[in-house]
């Protein structure tokens, strides 16, 4: 772990427990409401589409709240905001599942499961810190936290629903949120000597300053003056400045494409498997095998990109390629092995994708960059996400099928190849 820009003191593996636990509940949440879809849809006599766009607007929420990582971390420090969050991440779900209408759930959820932004984006920004080598390692075990949550909570969930109901399986899963705050409770703040010091210095010049001066000084300042800087370095904290870099437009753009079409795949996988004719058992039964799949690329891919044997952006391509292909060929997947192994090639994909664009977006943006990159990034995905995640169940809903609805989101998926594209032209560009 590096000492001079190392956000804990504690070891770095702390970091990676916690941004993986992290990671196993937002996959796991949207995974279990995926999976209680259907039911749902029953329970409650409503669309498809409705409550497809109930978990996209809950999904949506948590994006669009990362900003505020930032100041709520120099407000309150980081272990404070990760305990508060796991906490009111499970409370809302035990309180949701109390909920009688569509509005109230997605209310309740939506107010509680929001604060796993703040967790993601702070530990996404302190592994960066905490391993300036043997990054892609690190973040691949730290991420692998939403195959995991795939692997077990869907399975778990379809038990749950099978043995309990759904309002009772929701409030378990509530409960084992709650296992965030202990995560949480293990990180050690930062040290914070040496911006105490370098205020008392200011305060002792000021000192120096007789009342006259001090009198003087203010009445130099402006009222538009202060204002401005007001408002400058509310900007500042927000990480605003950062949207007006070319380079993260370009990280974005890749992020927002990964990010939408994983999310659809995790809400409205097990549905289409269904509506193929395959039994929850055996929907489930994919989820989990994708799940494992997830895992080991993402592990295997880590090791080969830390290790030079394939560079970062060719292994990028490669991998957004297949997963492609594994869209473009839903209409024509119905067998059992044939589903599953599309499943795996998907989801595995997805997993390798999603550690590697961290390591783009250090490359692109450095560290010092990440909280406000990766927050404002969550928020560009909250908007898509807001308004377009209704559209595959919109699409079932019109036409009884979701081969087209997989289809379209391979294409969104394909415009990360655009990124890349970008990217190239802009480091070109700059040499000459």
């Amino acid at each position: 772990m590096s000492q001079g820009k190392a956000e804990f003191s504690g070891p770095g593996w702390v970091v990676v427990l916690c941004l993986h636990v992290s990671c196993i509940l937002w996959s796991g949440v949207l995974k279990a409401l995926g999976v209680m879809l259907p039911t749902l849809v029953e329970q409650f006599a409503t669309k498809t589409w409705l409550i497809g766009w109930m978990v996209a607007i809950i999904n949506g929420a948590i994006n669009i709240v990362g900003p505020l990582s930032g100041p709520l971390d120099s407000l309150l420090g980081t272990r404070v905001v990760v305990m508060v969050s796991g906490i009111l991440i499970g409370t809302s779900l035990i309180v949701a599942s109390l909920t009688t209408s569509v509005v109230e759930m997605t209310v309740t959820l939506t107010l509680g499961v929001s604060c796993l932004s703040y967790s993601s984006v702070l530990m996404r920004a302190a592994v960066a810190r905490c391993f300036p080598t043997n990054y892609a390692t690190a973040t691949g075990l730290a991420m692998s936290g939403f195959p995991v949550g795939t692997l077990l909570i869907a399975p778990m969930t379809q038990l749950l629903l099978d043995t309990y109901g759904w309002r009772a399986a929701m409030m378990l899963l509530g409960a084992m949120s709650l296992h965030l705050p202990a995560c949480g409770a293990l990180l050690r703040q930062r040290s914070r000597d040496s911006e105490k010091s370098n205020q008392y210095e200011t305060l002792r010049e000021d000192d120096d300053l007789d009342d006259s001066s001090r009198n003087n000084i203010a009445k130099e300042k402006s009222r538009l003056r202060a204002f401005k800087d007001a408002l400058t370095a509310q900007t500042e904290h927000l990480g605003f400045s950062v949207c007006l870099k070319f380079s993260f437009w370009i990280a974005t753009l890749l992020y927002v494409c990964i990010r939408f079409v994983s999310d659809q795949w995790l809400v409205y996988f097990v549905p289409q498997a269904e509506a193929k004719g395959f039994s929850p058992q055996e929907a489930v039964t994919f989820v989990t095998a994708a799940g494992i799949g997830n895992i080991v690329f993402k592990l295997v891919l880590g090791v080969v990109v830390d290790r030079g044997m394939l560079k970062l952006r060719p292994a990028m391509a490669a991998v957004i390629v297949m997963s492609c292909v594994s869209f473009v060929i839903v209409p024509w997947v119905t067998s059992y092995w044939m589903t599953l192994t599309n499943a795996v090639v998907f989801y595995g994909s997805c997993g390798a994708i999603s550690s590697l664009i961290d390591i783009f977006t250090r490359e692109l943006l450095g560290v010092d960059l990440l909280i406000s990159a990766f927050s404002w990034m969550e928020v560009m995905t909250a908007l898509v996400s807001l308004g377009f995640g209704f559209f595959p169940g919109w699409i079932y809903d019109q036409t009884g099928s979701y081969d087209l609805a997989f289809v379209s989101l391979g294409c969104v998926w394909a415009l990360s190849l655009v990124a890349l594209l970008m990217e190239q032209v802009n480091a070109r560009w700059k040499k000459k």
